[in-house]
């Protein structure tokens, strides 16, 4: 890649497209229930909305692999998707009742996150099998989040609510101008390998029919997603109900933004550590350590609102992103064949963000309504339920001799 122009053009573009694209969740995930709250929304509803949106993706996230693991078409793929996520940001101040806003919510989840797959497939394609280009792509997305994080409470603490928008809808623009630029990486998987053949995809498979019905045969690979996605999917309560728990407490929009920043702060620096702590420990060791750590950090914000005790809890967010992505990445890089990637990619993606998240944001939902710190704990149970698969995996992994 080195001597490679278009090459480094590509790893810039990705690179940039990492931090836009995170960049926009930091603005929505933390103050999209504030803006619908803006709107007259009340929490239990907002909640609703949230939780259900997370639904979307169980369908499109796994066609949308399907057809980038056959076909290599990831940048028409990524464009469309982006385009219509603009389409919708712009129709969400014109929704004037929740059924409406409904409708927007779950039209925008399932195509944008759709998008999150083929950036990850591009991310370790581009390596040179040590996953090394994912983590470094990735704590670049982390830094987008904790910008435009750190940007979006200000604006909104400064003018209003409205400004979640605004920032939502100028970054997906960004992120169309960068598509043309990214690298064309998640190519048919003859045609990938017969270029990449020195790296750990070789040798070349024949093509595979249905990808990820070869990914849900492989029990080891199965149950490791499925603990990785527990950790992952613990998020809910954050996501949905933190910054309203939170500013009920007291807390300003600048606080929760700044509590948000030590997280991804934490989250860039072990990104950046993770291939050396990988390659000592392996992936299934990094995601049961996130997963006991995760599982602390939930129960711990249980029980203060203390911004100062909330910001040393924080710090654990390092492995429940950085560590616990970091290594479900290196587990499906080596062992995935390069044909089912993007399907392995996207199976962890709806699990985490879809069906898991999902029932995480109901039962800590169900629980913040009468007893608000009691969906941390919610949390807490969902990251430990990951301990048991990943044993099993390891178990299962071990007796097939891989």
């Amino acid at each position: 890649m080195r001597g490679n122009p278009d090459a480094r053009q590509g790893a810039i573009a990705l690179h940039g497209f990492y931090f836009l694209y995170y960049g926009l969740q930091g603005v929505s995930i933390p103050f999209l229930p504030l803006w619908f709250a803006s709107r007259g929304l009340d929490p239990a509803l907002i909640g609703l909305i949230v939780a259900t949106s997370f639904l979307p993706k169980i369908l499109s996230t796994p066609v949308v692999a399907h057809v980038a693991d056959q076909t290599g078409r990831a940048h028409g793929l990524i464009a469309s998707a982006l385009a219509a996520s603009l389409i919708l940001f712009i129709c969400y101040p014109f929704s004037q009742t929740p059924a409406w806003l409904l409708a927007v919510t779950l039209l925008l989840n399932a195509v944008f996150p759709a998008v999150l797959p083929l950036m990850d497939r591009m991310a370790i394609a581009s390596g040179r099998g040590q996953g090394n280009s994912y983590t470094v792509m990735r704590a670049c997305g982390s830094l987008g989040f904790a910008t435009v994080t750190v940007a979006g409470g200000y604006l909104i603490k400064t003018f209003d609510a409205d400004w979640v928008m605004w920032l939502s809808i100028l970054l997906i623009v960004a992120c169309l101008a960068c598509v043309r630029f990214l690298p064309h990486a998640a190519r048919p998987a003859g045609a990938e390998l017969r270029v990449d053949a020195s790296r750990v995809d070789a040798p070349a498979p024949d093509p595979v029919r249905f990808p990820m019905r070869e990914v849900l045969r492989d029990r080891p690979l199965l149950m490791c997603i499925a603990a990785a996605s527990l950790v992952q999917a613990s998020n809910g309560f954050l996501y949905s109900y933190s910054t309203l728990h939170w500013t009920a407490s007291g807390l300003s929009t600048a606080q929760i933004s700044l509590l948000w920043v030590v997280g991804v702060t934490s989250e860039v620096v072990f990104f950046f550590l993770a291939p050396r702590i990988l390659a000592r420990t392996g992936a299934q060791w990094l995601i049961l350590t996130s997963a006991i750590m995760t599982a602390i950090r939930w129960a711990g914000l249980s029980a203060s609102t203390d911004p100062a005790v909330i910001g040393g809890l924080q710090l654990l967010q390092c492995f429940t992103l950085a560590g616990n992505n970091a290594a479900i990445m290196w587990y499906i890089t080596r062992h995935v064949p390069a044909a089912c990637k993007t399907s392995a990619i996207a199976l962890y993606a709806l699990l985490s963000g879809g069906v898991f998240m999902f029932a995480s944001i109901q039962l800590g939902g169900a629980v913040y309504r009468s007893y608000a710190p009691g969906g941390f704990l919610v949390m807490a149970v969902c990251a430990v339920g990951a301990v048991p698969l990943v044993v099993y995996s390891d178990r299962l992994r071990r007796g097939l001799g891989g």
